[in-house]
């Protein structure tokens, strides 16, 4: 019987060791996500319930807001998800125009990043 309470141990320890190291690996594997994203100028954040990402090139450009680093924006409602809740997008020239409400948002980000 103590032999049987060892092998269950074992098994039991066993997976734990297995999921421990899938979950590691997940999680490296995400931090190099981010971290590739970030050298490719890749940024997000929230802005109240709504989300936001930003691509951001090292020097001013024509593509640029305003002649700016920021050439890809894309504003959305964190609850409806990006492709439906898109309020601003901007890829180059604007897709969709910052309507009054969300001009604050855009100016702020522009801030941070440009």
């Amino acid at each position: 019987m103590a032999n049987n309470e060892y092998s269950e141990s074992s098994r039991t320890e066993h997976e734990y060791i297995k999921q421990t190291r899938v979950d590691s690996e997940y999680l490296l594997s995400l931090k190099s996500e981010q971290a590739i994203n970030t050298v490719l100028g890749w940024h997000g954040g929230k802005i109240g319930k709504y989300r936001y990402e930003v691509n951001v090139s090292k020097k001013s450009s024509k593509l640029g807001i305003n002649n700016g680093k920021v050439w890809k924006l894309c504003i959305w409602d964190g609850e409806k998800g990006m492709a439906k809740g898109c309020v601003v997008n901007y890829d180059g020239g604007w897709q969709i125009r910052p309507d009054k409400e969300f001009e604050p948002y855009v100016k702020q980000i522009l801030k941070i990043y440009d």
